[in-house]
C-alpha cells in the first residue's frame, strides 16, 4: 500500500491519548440508602445467580412502570427508514420508549450522583477534581467490544467499514477480542434498507450495535436493553452527525451522548467507553454552519468526558476529526470512504491503546487506500437493431457508472466519456452505445463510481461492430455518351468507390492474321492494297490520349486512398477495344481505385480513353462486394 505522506491536516506526530477525566469519590451506599448498582451484582453473584442487570434497573422504576420494563425488547423497536437529512423535522420526536430511556437516564444519572456522593459537576477548586483518574487495565481474556453509532458505523453496501479496520488492527496486534450487538449487517443503496451484507470484505467480525440514519437519543433509548444482553467491556460510540444534519444542534447531540452512556451504566457498570469526535463534512449546501456545531460538539465531548468519567469506567474521547479532511476521506456529504474509515479506526485505536491498555497504536502515516466500489463491473456486448448494449452485474455500493469509449483502428481516437444514460433493470445496469462505425475496432471499460469516487474498473471489451460485407451493386452501365457511369443504389452501402483499368485495344492490322495477301496488287501490309510507304516505315502511331487527372481525395472513413500515379492511357481503340480477363480487382492484374465516389449511385468520369470500370460498395470501414464492369469509350 502506498503510504500517504503529507497530506493536509495529516498528523504524523506520535498518536494523542484520548481525553479522560478526573476521578470522583467513590462511595457506597447514597443517602437515601439505594445500593451502588456494581456492588450489589458483586453480592448477588457471591450469593448465587441474581437478577440480571435489566431486572435491576427495572425494580429501580416506578412500579407502574416495572412490568413494561420488564417486557421491553430492543428487536421489538421498529426501524426508522431513514430519509435524506435535509428532509428531517427540525423537532425531536422519541420512539415508542422514549420516555422510559429519559427516565432509565435520569435515574443512571442519581445513581451516579449519589456513588460520588456530590450534588452535581465539581467546580474548579474542589480538590478531588483534579485528581488523576487510574485507568484500570483490560479484563483478563477476551475482550468483548460493542461498536454503537449511527451511519458512519454501520456502513452501505460496498463498504469496508472502519469497524473492518479496527477488528484486523486488533488482531495484527494480538489482542483477543470479540465484537458483539445484535445486527451484523449494512444499509443497503440500491434498495434504501438496512439487511445487506455487501462487505467489501467480509472476513472480520461484523457484529455491531449501529443503526443507519439514527439520532443520539434515539440511541439511548435501547441501548441498555442492548448492553444487557451482549454485556460489552468496552462500548465505542460514534454518532451526532444525524443529529446536526437534522438541525438539532451539538448540545441536543450531547446529551444524546450522556444519556446513553449513563444509561449503559445502569446495567453494566464497569463498562468503558470511547467516544469518537465527528469529522467535518462537505457538500452540504451549508457546510459552514454544520461545521461549527460539529467543532462546538467535539469541544464539549471534551468535557463531557470528564464529567462522565469514574473509576471503574473511564470514558475515552477518540480524536476522529483531527486530520480528517472529507474532501479526501468522504464519499459524499458525510459519509467515510476506505480512507476516511481507516482513519476512524486509528483514532479509536489509539484510543484504545492509551490510555486503555487495548493493543497499540496506529502508525503513522496511514497507507493511502484506493477508494470507490472495489469490485469491477464485467461487461458483455450484444448487437442490437438499435445499437450496441453493453450490460452488466450491478457492482455493490455503486451509486453510478461511466462508460469510456476508444476507437482503436482503422483511425485511432481519444478515449471518451460517452453521454448515454445507465439504465437500472434489478441487478443488472446496461447502456445502448449508437453511432459506431461499421467495420471499426472498439475497446469500452466501465467504472463504477461511489458518490464522487472512482472505482475499481472494468478489464477493456474490445469488438469490431457490424462487419458483415454489403453486396455489390448491380445494373451498372454508362450515360451521357460515356460521361456518367451509374448503377443501382444498395441499401446498405454507405458510399461507393471506382475502379478502373485500361482496356485491350489493338489496330486493325494487328488484329489482320498473318500472311494474308494484298487485296490488289500483291503488297502486303497496305491497308488499301497500295503500296508501302516510301521509306518502308510502318504508319505513324495514333496520338496519346488525354492524361489521367489526380484522383480526387477519399473522404472520412473512407476506402484505400487513390493511386499516386497517373493511370496509364490506353491504345486508340480504332480496331477496337475488349476486357483484358475478365477478372474484377479482387484477381485481376492492372486495377487501379479512383477513391470515394460518394453516396449517390453515380460517377462522373474523370479519364478519358478506353477504360473498364467496377464500382464497389462500402458501409463505413466495411467493404463490400464488386460490381460488373463497363466500358469507357471501349467504342
Amino acid at each position: 500500500m502506498v503510504q500517504d505522506p503529507g497530506e493536509p491536516g495529516e498528523d504524523t506526530s506520535e498518536p494523542r491519548g484520548g481525553a479522560v477525566g478526573p476521578s470522583r469519590a467513590e462511595a457506597g451506599d447514597g443517602a437515601n440508602g439505594v445500593p451502588e448498582p456494581e456492588a450489589e451484582e458483586r453480592s448477588s453473584a457471591a450469593g448465587g445467580a441474581g437478577p440480571s442487570p435489566w431486572s435491576r434497573a427495572a425494580e429501580l422504576l416506578p412500579h407502574s412502570w416495572r412490568g413494561y420494563a420488564r417486557n421491553f425488547s430492543w428487536r421489538d423497536l421498529p426501524w426508522p427508514r431513514p430519509a435524506p437529512w435535509r428532509y428531517r423535522s427540525s423537532r425531536f420526536e422519541p420512539g415508542p420508549l422514549g420516555l422510559l430511556g429519559v427516565m432509565l437516564a435520569a435515574m443512571a444519572v442519581t445513581l451516579l450522583l449519589i456513588q460520588t456522593g456530590s450534588g452535581g459537576a465539581r467546580g474548579e477548586g474542589d480538590e478531588l477534581a483534579e485528581e488523576p483518574v487510574t485507568v484500570p487495565g483490560p479484563p483478563a481474556g477476551e475482550l468483548r467490544l460493542m461498536l454503537v453509532g449511527d451511519s458512519l458505523t454501520q456502513g452501505s453496501s460496498g463498504d469496508y467499514t472502519w469497524r473492518f479496520h479496527l477488528w484486523s488492527h486488533l488482531r495484527e496486534a494480538d489482542v483477543e477480542i470479540d465484537f458483539v450487538g445484535p445486527r451484523d449487517d449494512l444499509y443497503g443503496l440500491d434498495d434504501g434498507e438496512p439487511g445487506n451484507r455487501d462487505y467489501a470484505d467480509p472476513g472480520f467480525d461484523t457484529d455491531h450495535a449501529a443503526r443507519w440514519g439514527t439520532s443520539t437519543r434515539e440511541l439511548a433509548t435501547g441501548v441498555a436493553e442492548v448492553a444487557a444482553e451482549h454485556a460489552p467491556q468496552y462500548l465505542l460510540l460514534l454518532a451526532g452527525t444525524e443529529d446536526i444534519l437534522a438541525g438539532h444542534g451539538a448540545d441536543h447531540a450531547l446529551e444524546g451522548i450522556g444519556e446513553t452512556v449513563s444509561t449503559v451504566r445502569v446495567v453494566q457498570g464497569e463498562t468503558r467507553f470511547v467516544i469518537g469526535e465527528l469529522p467535518a463534512v462537505e457538500g452540504t449546501g451549508d457546510d459552514g454552519r454544520f461545521n461549527e456545531e460539529i467543532a462546538r460538539f467535539n469541544m464539549g465531548l471534551v468535557d463531557l468526558a470528564r464529567q462522565l468519567t469514574s473509576g471503574d469506567s473511564p470514558v475515552v474521547v477518540a480524536r476522529v476529526a483531527d486530520g480528517y479532511a472529507p474532501a479526501r476521506d468522504n464519499w459524499d456529504e458525510a459519509h467515510p470512504n476506505a480512507r476516511g474509515e481507516l482513519r476512524i479506526a486509528a483514532a479509536f485505536a489509539d484510543a484504545l491503546a492509551d490510555p486503555l491498555g487495548v493493543g497499540r497504536a496506529f502508525e503513522r502515516p496511514l497507507p493511502r487506500l484506493p477508494v470507490g466500489p472495489p469490485t469491477a463491473p464485467e461487461p458483455v456486448a450484444e448487437e442490437t437493431g438499435d445499437g450496441l448494449v453493453l450490460s452488466w452485474e450491478a457492482v455493490p455500493g455503486a451509486t453510478g457508472y461511466r462508460v469510456v469509449q476508444r476507437r482503436v483502428e482503422p483511425d485511432p481516437d481519444e478515449a471518451s466519456v460517452l453521454p448515454v444514460e445507465v439504465e437500472d433493470d434489478g441487478g443488472e445496469r446496461s447502456v445502448l452505445v449508437e453511432s459506431l462505425f461499421s467495420g471499426a475496432r472498439y475497446e469500452f471499460v466501465v467504472r463504477p463510481f461511489k458518490g464522487r469516487d472512482e472505482g475499481a474498473e472494468s478489464e477493456p471489451l474490445q469488438l469490431v461492430w457490424d462487419d458483415d460485407p454489403p453486396p455489390g451493386p448491380d445494373g451498372i452501365g454508362v450515360r451521357d455518351g460515356g460521361a456518367t457511369v451509374v448503377w443501382d443504389a444498395v441499401e446498405e452501402a454507405s458510399h461507393y468507390e471506382v475502379w478502373v483499368r485500361p482496356l485491350d485495344c489493338v489496330s486493325a492490322d494487328e488484329r489482320r492474321s498473318p500472311g494474308v495477301p494484298a487485296d490488289v496488287d500483291g503488297m502486303p501490309g497496305s491497308p488499301d492494297g497500295g503500296a508501302a510507304p516510301p521509306d518502308g516505315g510502318a504508319d505513324p502511331s495514333p496520338p496519346a490520349p488525354d492524361p489521367v487527372p489526380t484522383d480526387p481525395p477519399l473522404p472520412d472513413p473512407g476506402p484505400t486512398p487513390a493511386p499516386e500515379a497517373p493511370l496509364p492511357a490506353p491504345s486508340e481503340p480504332d480496331g477496337g477495344c475488349e476486357r483484358r480477363d475478365g477478372r474484377g480487382p479482387e484477381d485481376g492484374e492492372g486495377w487501379r481505385t479512383l477513391g470515394s465516389a460518394g453516396e449517390e449511385p453515380r460517377w462522373t468520369a474523370t479519364v478519358s480513353g478506353a477504360y473498364e470500370v467496377v464500382v464497389r460498395s462500402y458501409r463505413d470501414y466495411v467493404e463490400g462486394g464488386f460490381s460488373d464492369s463497363a466500358l469507357l469509350g471501349g467504342g
